[in-house]
């Protein structure tokens, strides 16, 4: 900066503090003038809220949007194009439901319903990108040209406007010590930049067209958004309910315990029972013989009082008990508590004869 500026600049300082602080008054503007500067300034202040709320509005994740501005930033850096969008919520809910509906599999009609819900939800996600793409173009991109364009010539020409009277209002405290050319010369250059501010002005308030097509633009393209999310939705609801009336309609299944088979060589768990082989080892626990009923005993006298019933008579080939590991005292009291209630019938399983105890469903070979 030369002497010249760096002096002119001393005497608008000198001259904005004796305003401020000593209570000088400096040359009035017009009120039309002073309106519409206080109506840019708010249109300033509102251009940054709209696009702050509006990019709110499409991706409410500040995290998100940092992590995307710096990839974009490095992308642009690299000269690579940018590939990753805005991870949307309907997309992230949409592959978690379709992730474990394909892993409860076809055959669940919850699983299936959790696919159809997913694959509606990935739609609407895509339908939400299609709606940020739209809304920056036509909302967004000339809102920002706005700032960056016409706000920001308007705040430099009433900047200028704002030096320019402190320079005419100094040279006029001292008009005596100023050349009448020199103060003649600062009254037109402030007044040719109020008139260039002043125009500016004008033009942004008369652009209220151009910036209520852009609010259409937005609406226009949320309701496109909104109807394709409610026809998306309205198909999903009714799948949804003829999903549900085929499930009620149903028939219900019952549950159907599968006995399991044990081999000779093996031993199985049976209710608090073990099953053993003849060569299978005994157990260290305590063993209860169960022999066959004689007269006057819990299965005899149970048998004698129940109408019907027929002894069996055991052949003397096939071995009349077997061996029963209890592994705890409760298990033995249990046993000896419920042996008079068994009903015992015999049957042939793989050409061999057993008992069966119908209501304890135990196999007793």
């Amino acid at each position: 900066m030369s002497v010249s500026g760096m002096k002119k600049q001393l005497h608008k300082a000198s001259q904005l503090l004796n305003e401020r602080l000593m209570g000088a008054e400096g040359t009035k503007l017009d009120e039309d003038f002073l309106k519409m500067e206080k109506t840019v300034t708010v249109i300033n202040v509102l251009l940054a809220e709209l696009l702050s709320r509006t990019t709110d509005l499409l991706q409410p994740n500040p995290a998100y949007r940092a992590k995307l501005s710096m990839l974009s930033t490095m992308s642009r850096i690299r000269g690579q194009a940018r590939t990753m969008g805005y991870p949307q919520t309907e997309a992230m809910l949409g592959e978690c439901m379709l992730f474990y509906g394909q892993e409860l599999g076809a055959t669940s009609e919850f699983g299936g319903a959790l696919m159809a819900v997913g694959g509606a939800l990935l739609q609407i996600s895509q339908a939400k990108d299609i709606l940020d793409v739209s809304i920056k173009q036509t909302f967004i991109d000339p809102l920002q040209e706005l700032q960056r364009s016409e706000m920001k010539e308007i705040k430099y020409q009433l900047k200028k406007v704002n030096g320019r009277r402190l320079d005419f209002d100094y040279k006029k405290g001292r008009r005596g010590k100023v050349a009448a050319e020199e103060l003649h010369l600062a009254w037109d250059k402030f007044i040719t930049s109020k008139e260039l501010a002043e125009r500016s002005m004008f033009v942004l308030l008369q652009s209220d067209v151009d910036r209520i097509g852009q609010l259409d633009a937005l609406i226009a393209a949320l309701l496109d958004y909104h109807c394709n999310a409610q026809r998306i939705l309205l198909g999903l609801q009714g799948d949804l309910q003829a999903r549900l009336t085929a499930a009620s309609n149903k028939p219900a299944r019952r549950f159907r315990s599968k006995k399991i088979q044990v081999g000779d060589n093996h031993s199985g768990t049976v209710g608090f029972y073990h099953q053993l082989s003849a060569a299978a080892p005994r157990s260290s626990g305590k063993q209860f013989m169960v022999v066959p009923s004689k007269p006057g005993s819990p299965i005899s006298s149970y048998g004698e009082k129940t109408p019907g019933f027929k002894p069996v008579p055991v052949p003397p080939e096939v071995p009349c008990s077997s061996t029963l590991t209890l592994s705890n005292k409760v298990e033995f009291s249990f046993f000896l508590r419920n042996l008079s209630v068994f009903t015992w019938f015999e049957s042939n399983i793989q050409k061999q004869k057993a008992f069966y105890c119908l209501t304890s469903s135990l196999l007793f070979l």
